[in-house]
């Protein structure tokens, strides 16, 4: 590279310093609280034991900051193999004193995740009261916790390089012995690990300064997937990690007779195979507490179902083991999944850390093959609702495969065809059609006229009477029903007030009105869309259009939106469409896709007024 280049690459390495750090100094300013330094470290020892060291020094900037936020640390340890042990705790006010936390500001109580959890109630949690608190303090804090050696399968960690409030110097450390591999991936960003050789322990550190905090803005793709982050294991493979957990007792699936005569009943009740899994789906979601003990925390444990059955909740991965047992036991084919995120997971190592949910895969023709959650009767399957998410069966002795659910479409056509009466009374008939995202195939089983109610607006599910033609797939559905409404309208004056159908299983469901002028990080929809709905409707001579006739279409990079609405010797036809292409918005698209929803949410365009002719 010549002189020249090398100084340009320079001014342009300084530009983008200088510009980042006046970010941060910015974000600093509006801050509750600051890290001058956090440091997180992670050490394999050659006997097998792992550590995990924490260190902060953080100032506080606001009120807030100590009354609210950052008073107290909480840090939870399993006693049975895991030895918390506090290096540094204290405070150093504004003026430069040094208040070190007091012995009684140490307290040990059992966490709130294990309040209701007998079978984990031996877990631990080391609660830290920081004394002298004011603006401008620095709460210095510094602990480890040591896990015995053959605990965990290997040593692991998903780490986020970013905080909710900004870091000056964020630093993540990785122990291991020489001649141990590492194996480790980074997300969002370019920043290499540098590497060092500390004794016996080649060490691998991810330093990084000036961290803007993580943006408040809401609908952000979840679990922090958009910021920078350091996948890291000593696994070089998934196999290896996994057959740890498959190879617990709870992956033979065996339960006793006593606990199959239990619900014996609910497979005697039915010979509907749809309906006996989702009834044993109910069983598990409704009757049996689900403790919200993290997977870690419980040092990737899992109880058998014969105990979570006994003790009558569990763990999500725990009530996956057992739904999936009792389908098993029934002569069902089916399996606990673990859940990633495609986008932040690594192929080519072994962690559990990367995992954020559990549920089952079930094998059945009228269901579509569906994933079932454990902690709730999702309408849809998993596969289907959670996009950008990867599937991985937890069978013992099986090759470990991944399904992705990538990004999911849901769709909805409806059209109508009605006449109103001079009363006014409104009858006709009308096509409903739901697929992929927006189609409840689950919650169909289970009510066999959920279709017909997921419609809103002025005619509702009660007035679609008889269903005249039905057709469904394993992932759709089709129905035609016959429409009759005593009162379709809201009258006002001289004025009737009609609002068009809509589906509250589609956009509506997603619950967005209102949306921010501007948007620095990406915005996340649950999925791809399509809704078109149709109506046509002849009027007595006693009614006539006031709503004005319109046609456009808006197309843009996010997707389109279209209204139209035409009178013609007393027969009006309206239409409306949207379509958004992207799962995704990014913040250069953001704009478009809120000129899309504000159409789709504006009165205007979501009823017909009609004027009374006397």
């Amino acid at each position: 590279m010549s002189l020249m280049k090398r100084e340009l690459v320079a001014l342009l390495i300084l530009i983008s310093s200088l510009n980042f750090s006046l970010v941060t100094q910015a974000q600093e300013e509006n801050s509750d609280a600051l890290y001058l330094k956090l440091t997180r470290e992670y050490i394999l020892n050659p006997d097998g034991s792992m550590e995990y060291r924490y260190i902060k020094k953080q100032k506080l900037l606001t009120y807030r900051s100590f009354h609210n936020l950052y008073g107290e640390t909480f840090i939870v340890t399993n006693p049975a193999a895991q030895r918390l042990t506090i290096h540094e705790a204290y405070t150093l006010m504004a003026d430069g004193r040094k208040i070190p936390v007091p012995a009684n500001a140490f307290n040990e109580v059992l966490p709130g995740v294990a309040a209701n959890a007998p079978d984990y109630n031996a877990l631990r949690e080391m609660v830290i009261t920081h004394t002298g608190l004011e603006r401008n303090a620095i709460i210095s804090l510094d602990y480890r916790i040591t896990t015995a050696a053959g605990v965990f399968p290997a040593l692991m960690g998903n780490e986020v390089l970013a905080e909710s409030e900004p870091v000056r110097e964020l630093e993540i450390i990785v122990k291991v012995p020489l001649g141990q591999k590492l194996s480790y991936k980074v997300f969002h960003t370019d920043l290499a690990p540098e590497k060092s050789v500390e004794g016996a322990f080649q060490v691998y550190t991810w330093r990084q300064k000036n961290v803007p905090s993580i943006s408040p803005e809401e609908n952000q793709p979840g679990g922090l997937e958009q910021y920078p982050r350091v996948l890291f294991s000593t696994a070089t493979d998934r196999e290896s990690v996994y057959s740890f957990l498959t190879g617990q007792p709870a992956f033979s699936f065996q339960l006793s007779e006593t606990l199959k005569s239990s619900y014996a009943t609910i497979m005697a009740k039915t010979n509907d195979q749809p309906a006996m899994i989702l009834e044993l789906q109910e069983k598990v979601v409704n009757d049996l507490r689900r403790y919200p003990v993290p997977f870690k925390t419980a040092l990737y444990r899992c109880r058998t179902p014969e105990q979570v059955w006994n003790s009558n909740g569990g763990t999500v991965v725990e009530k996956a083991v057992l739904l999936a047992a009792l389908l098993q036991s029934a002569g069902i084919d089916a399996f606990p999944v673990a859940i990633t995120r495609s986008s932040i997971s690594d192929d080519k190592s072994g962690n559990f850390d990367e995992i954020e949910d559990f549920a089952v895969k079930v094998h059945c023709n009228g269901l579509g093959d569906p994933v079932l959650s454990v902690t709730s009767m999702n309408p849809v399957s998993l596969d289907v609702s959670m996009a950008g998410r990867s599937f991985i069966p937890l069978v013992a002795g099986k090759k470990l495969s991944v399904a992705a659910s990538g990004d999911p479409l849901g769709r909805v056509a409806f059209e109508g065809t009605c006449i109103v009466s001079s009363d006014p009374r409104l009858t006709g008939s009308a096509e409903l059609r739901m697929e992929g995202y927006a189609c409840p195939v689950n919650a169909m089983v289970r009510d066999k006229n959920k279709a017909r109610n997921t419609l809103t607006g002025s005619i509702k599910g009660k007035d679609f009477k008889e269903i005249t033609r039905s057709e469904s797939g394993e992932r759709s559905i089709s129905q035609t029903y016959t429409i009759e409404s005593d009162h379709p309208f809201r009258k006002d004056t001289n004025f009737f007030y009609f609002t068009l159908p809509g589906n509250s299983g589609g956009v509506d469901g997603w619950g967005i009105k209102a949306l921010s002028s501007q948007r620095s990080k990406r915005y996340e929809i649950p999925a791809l869309a399509e809704e078109n709905y149709r109506l046509n409707i002849t009027l007595p001579v006693t009614l006539t259009l006031f709503t004005p006739q319109k046609k456009f279409t808006v197309k843009n990079p996010a997707g389109s939106f279209t209204w139209e609405v035409v009178e013609e010797k007393g027969k009006v036809t309206v239409i409306r469409q949207v379509r958004f292409k992207e799962r995704i918005i990014t913040p250069e698209n953001y704009g478009s896709f809120k000129v899309l929803m504000d159409y789709w949410n504006n009165p205007r365009y979501r009823e017909l007024i009609f004027r009374e002719v006397k």
